[in-house]
């Protein structure tokens, strides 16, 4: 009897909790964690757990298939909760399928040992009323079949996927600034793709080619921004039923233990069916070594792009050098991972596009002098970039520096702004960066000397002991500024001569 409720509870739980791995990216272990918890919840309602609770739930387990290892992994995670709340099922609130599926779970404990009793039955209505949005005549209908043995109404079907257009999607990748060269290989791309479904269709033999692609480059060039429009751009020509990117990491595809990586791989695989695998920073999949679990992550990758080579696309992101390194370590990855998209650095006028397109999303502009402020920023923060330069985000960092130096300017002189001066940036919001590197300036008397390391070092010490006093926002600049230049300066005292304290109380009381 109690195999046979447990499987009327679980009727559509498999295939719904599959529709929203593949379709909607969501976590297959969280979606476990939600009907562990649930069970657990259920069970204890009414006091202790019971033989017939105990069996079934043992019988869910089977029937979801889970190994013993995956249950007591659930189980450790539901235990160490400080506090127990209905807000924890998530997807069940969010998906109303997911939520169905597991309010019928709880109705299932509930009579696992023959009632319903009241505790239960008020557990049920709070259920009813987060996953079944309130519907008590939906919740009564559950209950009675699932007593009765009778066949239940389906689950509603997930909404369907809404097809993409292409001109639409190659217009959003050359809206993006920079990037002529990749722009160019994905037109180039998308017209061979035309021409083989072209060739399709009169019956022609079509050219196989794989679509594994390599984005190499810096941070912030736009890697992922790029990598979900050609998902779309896919989508579009009829190459990926959905179209969706999942994006993750090391952290999302190495496990812990022996067995755990596997499985976690295969778990991001199934999400991305039918889509695109988006895997940023895939070089430290082998940072750790011959045995790290990174190399069994790549073993598995490798195995399931011929598997699904009609329904996969996976994309791999990182540093130029790191990811001729990463490509090198398997022969399955050089023959699968063909096409190689270089993201360079962009130039200063392609920087201020993009920090005006920050502006223009958010209802900001700029004035005259707030643009040649802008301009003269940029070009100095590429001349001392290292190869670590942030590119896009850069420049999204410095918007948000700009946003609040522009609140505290307005704040300070008045209230009844005007909307112009609400939305428009002055050369006096852009320009923190100049007033810190000419106070500083003013502050050193420099003269310059012949190169010496030591010299330098003691510079960078005096300066960046000074800069404190003044102000943390002074220090990063006059490190930038005063050794920047080819020769070094040092400062005209002798050590013991009590600069250090006059330089301080002169910037603290000018």
């Amino acid at each position: 009897m109690i195999e046979s409720l447990a499987h009327r509870s679980c009727a559509g739980l498999l295939a719904v909790r599959k529709s929203l791995a593949s379709e909607y990216g969501c976590e297959p272990m969280e979606l476990d964690y939600e009907i562990k918890l649930l069970l657990f919840l259920a069970a204890r309602i009414d006091g202790e757990t019971n033989f017939a609770e105990n069996s079934f739930a043992s019988a869910v387990a089977r029937i979801i298939e889970w190994s013993p290892t995956h249950e007591r992994m659930l189980e450790s995670r539901v235990l160490a909760q400080p506090s127990y709340d209905l807000a924890a099922l998530r997807f069940g609130v969010l998906y109303p399928s997911w939520g169905e599926q597991l309010f019928r779970l709880a109705a299932g404990m509930t009579l696992a040992d023959g009632s319903v009793r009241h505790d239960e039955r008020l557990f049920l209505n709070n259920l009813a009323h987060s996953l079944l949005k309130g519907d008590v005549s939906r919740m009564q209908v559950i209950l009675d079949r699932l007593e009765s043995g009778e066949a239940d109404i389906p689950p509603p079907p997930p909404p369907p996927v809404v097809k993409e257009n292409l001109a639409d999607c190659l217009a959003a990748l050359h809206k993006l600034s920079g990037l002529e060269n990749v722009k160019a290989e994905i037109e180039s791309l998308v017209g061979f793709l035309e021409v083989n479904k072209a060739r399709e269709q009169h019956e022609l033999k079509g050219a196989a080619m794989s679509l594994h692609m390599v984005f190499s480059g810096n941070p912030g060039t736009g890697k992922t921004t790029v990598a979900r429009i050609v998902a779309k751009i896919f989508s579009a020509l009829g190459l990926l039923e959905k179209g969706h990117l999942v994006e993750t990491d090391r952290l999302g595809l190495v496990g812990q233990f022996i067995g755990h990586t596997a499985k976690k791989t295969d778990d991001l695989v199934n999400q991305a069916l039918d889509g695109i695998l988006f895997v940023d920073e895939a070089y430290s999949l082998i940072a750790g070594g011959e045995n790290d679990f990174g190399r069994e992550a790549i073993d598995t990758l490798v195995k399931r792009m011929e598997d699904y080579r009609e329904r996969l696309i996976v994309i791999v992101a990182g540093y130029t050098e790191d990811m001729k390194r990463f490509i090198d370590t398997n022969p399955g990855l050089q023959s699968r991972f063909t096409i190689h998209l270089h993201f360079a650095d962009y130039r200063q006028p392609e920087l201020v596009q993009i920090f005006k397109g920050f502006c223009e999303k958010n209802q900001y502009t700029l004035s005259e002098e707030a643009e040649v402020a802008l301009a003269e920023k940029i070009s100095q923060d590429l001349l001392a970039a290292g190869p670590g330069f942030g590119n896009g985000r850069h420049m999204r960092n410095l918007f948000e520096k700009a946003i609040r130096k522009h609140a505290v300017r307005l704040c300070m002189r008045k209230r009844d702004w005007t909307k112009e001066e609400l939305s428009q940036f002055t050369a006096e919001d852009l320009a923190w960066w100049r007033v810190a590197t000419e106070t500083t300036r003013s502050i050193f008397p420099v003269a310059p000397c012949e190169n010496s390391s030591v010299k330098s070092l003691r510079c960078a010490q005096r300066i960046d002991w000074t800069a404190r006093a003044i102000g943390s926002r002074f220090r990063k600049q006059s490190r930038k500024y005063e050794l920047r230049d080819s020769k070094a300066h040092v400062l005209p005292t002798r050590c013991g001569s009590g600069w250090r304290n006059r330089l301080a109380s002169n910037a603290l009381h000018p």
